[in-house]
């Protein structure tokens, strides 16, 4: 079992099942725990000849998800500190202390989006999960090296960004797909996404199949770069 799956099966223990009840929106744990992941990977840094993990970390979530999950942010919080814990440890990487994760709300973000920063430091010894201001003032002295990670997302040759922050992205022309592309050779559940310590790609079973790379895949990793073809559409992956 992987660590996401760990995350919402504790998680949904927790509360006994209302949990699971409280994310039928867009924002889904697995994907805050997928995009914590990829915030440790990409800005894990050498400190001292050492790869040293991010620890502290920020949630941002619009004011219609904040005041749905208010109840939850607190044991939310502390399952997704175990999360990074056990990820900086299985991945190798050091770190300066525990991690440390609270919630922010901006009334700027639409519902079912969010953000994730992180930084480097000893964790505030007296810190709520939940932080009701998103201005910089109010971020706790440790993460002034704080920094902003961007979902990854596919994009079009026309340019067009489809971002990927779900922990599972359906890809096809059905309105069942959360990236609907209307295109004849693509079937109405053509293949999904997956997000987690490795971005994978999976072919749903589709008609004319999935090409990643130039070559025909039932499931492959996403690498910065990959051309995936579905289709007369082709999409580039990129996580920077």
């Amino acid at each position: 079992m992987g660590l996401l799956d760990s995350l919402e099966q504790r998680l949904d223990k927790l509360v006994n099942g209302s949990f699971s009840k409280a994310f039928k929106s867009d924002v889904q744990p697995t994907e805050l725990g997928a995009v914590l992941q990829q915030e440790i990977d990409s800005k894990s840094k050498d400190i001292d000849g050492r790869l040293t993990a991010p620890n502290l970390f920020i949630i941002d979530l619009g004011q219609s998800d904040f005041e749905r999950l208010q109840n939850y942010l607190t044991p939310l919080a502390s399952e997704l500190e175990k999360l990074a814990n056990d990820y900086t440890h299985q991945q190798r990487y050091e770190r300066v202390a525990n991690a440390h994760v609270s919630f922010r709300l901006d009334s700027a973000f639409d519902t079912g989006l969010f953000r994730v920063t992180s930084g480097f430091g000893q964790p505030p010894v007296t810190a709520t999960a939940a932080e009701q201001s998103p201005t910089t003032s109010d971020l706790p002295a440790p993460v002034a090296m704080m920094s902003e990670v961007a979902p990854p997302r596919l994009t079009t040759i026309a340019g067009k960004t489809y971002p990927l922050t779900q922990a599972v992205t359906k890809i096809g022309r059905s309105e069942q797909a959360e990236i609907q592309i209307d295109d004849s050779g693509i079937s109405r559940l053509h293949c999904a996404v997956i997000l987690g310590s490795e971005i994978v790609i999976k072919d749903l079973g589709s008609t004319n199949g999935t090409v990643v790379d130039g070559r025909t895949i039932t499931e492959a990793v996403l690498t910065e770069g990959s051309i995936i073809n579905l289709g007369s559409t082709t999409l580039t992956y990129s996580s920077r």
